[in-house]
């Protein structure tokens, strides 16, 4: 009974940093347009006081440009209609009461990932006033930025940034220079910020078989690192009567681990490091620890490299590390929280714990989120600013307070997962989010796809010399970014 109020306190307090409240539908509830935490049936939890201004849109439409995927994300913005779905009609609520609210239309247009930042920048070359904002990959939004078609969102105070229904952490560490500007922002509008955050998934049929303890007490007593995931790797290497360990999607061996390039840079998120940060001054530095940056490689390489402890398998069906896991050729999974939905008919049972800490000296866990984030921007296409401020404020808040809490706990913890372990080891890992600047800016975006070729795929450590020889056009580039904030 004690481990299961802990948990229910655990969840509490997560939904409170980050902001939410019940899952009811919005309502006023008085003449002010103020709605407040008044839900009696709820933990001790608090939801933020937000009063919505007065605002009539005269029925104009309100056109998000949003980004559809084929990789299993819930990047579902509206729905035509109510679909028995809780977390689908929660969507659907929100934007009735946003549309009634402020009298508009809401038109979400979608296109492909990987091409609807062209569909916006087309539109905004022709200087065509056709979307009021847009959520595009963070790792596309420097260009945009430079080339002058954004808005610097803090000129316009209807978008209350400081408020925690906006993403702090992208916030925080976007600002760079002396002269403080914002091109974009996160919040949870878009939900794949939420479900492209990397975890370790874990067999834990496997591990009872190999009569070894599962790691949920090693992330409580903050022992759970790089060098501990090592050793359960290597227990879990096993050729099971294949002749090696060379892939076969027909065979038997069983790897360690199995994961993708992007699993390097959650070990070195993980390790408290990033490859830029900024200094007191507002000035970005490329690893400013290298000793520490150089290490977590290292280790994470050493995984890497040894034959049964890791495989690289990125390929279509069940030559996917998610399937690899899910049909138990592997004992570890380094995957985005988006990967439960795929094991919710696994046979064995799976749990899920933070990406591991670099030693047990680091203060706390940290958790990466993917490069293919979404972001939120203005187009300078955009006629009306300060009116699309106080609608995506209103549709920001709504979404942290309404939407995020069902699809934490329906959608992830309760469809996804399967103990209540795995679900407190969820909300280690949402409120330790964290965000990489120089993946928000593409400094690092050509550097880090080399490095994690090298090291993961070709298992070749040669990150020192893949530095040294960018740095000078990584550190042009921060220059080029800083001129322009100035």
């Amino acid at each position: 009974m004690k481990k299961l109020i802990s948990i229910a306190l655990l969840m509490a307090l997560l939904l409170t940093q980050t902001a939410c409240g019940d899952t009811g539908k919005p309502v006023d509830t008085d003449n002010n347009d103020t709605v407040s935490g008044d839900d009696s049936s709820s933990a001790p939890e608090t939801k933020p006081e937000y009063v919505f201004p007065e605002l009539d849109c005269d029925g104009d439409t309100f056109t998000v440009l949003n980004a559809s995927t084929t990789w299993g994300f819930y990047h579902y913005m509206d729905f035509e209609s109510q679909t028995g779905e809780m977390l689908d009609d929660e969507v659907y609520a929100r934007n009735r009461f946003i549309e009634d609210k402020f009298n508009l239309e809401l038109e979400i247009v979608e296109d492909d990932i990987d091409q609807n930042y062209n569909k916006y920048r087309t539109a905004i070359l022709a200087q065509d006033d056709v979307y009021d904002v847009a959520y595009i990959r963070c790792d596309r939004m420097s260009s945009f930025m430079e080339s002058g078609y954004l808005y610097n969102l803090l000129d316009y105070q209807e978008f209350q940034l400081d408020k925690p229904w906006w993403d702090q952490v992208i916030t925080e560490k976007s600002l760079i220079g002396d002269k403080k500007k914002l091109y974009f922002a996160g919040n949870d509008f878009s939900l794949i910020g939420f479900e492209g955050t990397l975890c370790c998934y874990f067999n834990e049929n496997m591990l009872d078989d190999l009569g070894l303890e599962t790691p949920y007490n090693l992330v409580r007593e903050g022992k759970w690192t790089i060098d501990k995931l090592g050793e359960y790797a290597a227990a879990g290497a096993n050729l099971n009567g294949d002749t090696s360990f060379a892939w076969n999607e027909s065979g038997n061996a069983i790897y360690g681990m199995a994961s993708y390039e992007d699993s390097l840079n959650a070990f070195i998120t993980g390790g408290g490091e990033n490859y830029v940060t900024i200094d007191d001054k507002g000035q970005p530095v490329l690893i400013s620890n290298p000793d520490r940056f150089y290490n977590i490689i290292e280790k994470a390489f050493n995984i890497y490299s040894t034959e049964g402890e890791f495989i690289f398998m990125n390929g279509s069906g069940n030559s996917h590390y998610e399937m690899i896991f899910k049909n138990g050729r592997s004992l570890f999974t380094i995957a985005e929280i988006k990967a439960s939905s795929k094991y919710r008919d696994m046979d064995d049972t799976f749990g899920i714990v933070p990406i591991p800490k670099y030693d047990e000296n680091q203060d706390k866990y940290y958790s990466h989120r993917t490069h293919i984030c979404l972001t939120m921007s203005v187009p300078v296409t955009n006629q009306q600013p300060e009116r699309t401020g106080i609608i995506m404020d209103a549709l920001s808040y709504l979404s942290s307070t309404n939407i995020l809490p069902v699809f934490y706990n329906v959608k992830v913890a309760q469809k996804g997962l399967r103990n209540d372990d795995s679900i407190e080891m969820l909300g280690i890992i949402s409120s330790s989010r964290s965000f990489d600047i120089g993946e928000g800016y593409a400094w690092t975006e050509e550097l880090s796809g080399k490095v994690n070729t090298s090291v993961v795929n070709q298992k070749n450590n040669n990150v020192v010399s893949l530095v040294d020889s960018m740095r000078s056009s990584i550190e042009a580039a921060f220059k080029k970014t800083l001129e322009f904030m100035e």
